[in-house]
């Protein structure tokens, strides 16, 4: 169905949040806790890698 005003847009949406508050869905759960791991596990890695390409890049450079 196609709503033709702002006010039947609302009023379908409203129907929709109560059929699943009514069905046991929460529409708005709590935000999750942030995480620190993934950005250190991110941070760690991209450390390794740069220190891996520049000691490529410098192994060109040495004889022996």
């Amino acid at each position: 169905m196609v709503a033709q005003s702002l006010e039947e847009e609302l009023a379908e949406l409203a129907a929709l949040v109560d059929e699943a508050e009514r069905l046991g869905f929460d529409p708005w759960p709590p935000e999750k806790p942030d995480r620190p791991w993934a950005k250190w596990a991110l941070g760690s890695f991209m450390i390794i890698l740069m220190l891996s390409a520049v000691s490529k890049v410098l192994f060109r450079f040495v004889t022996i």
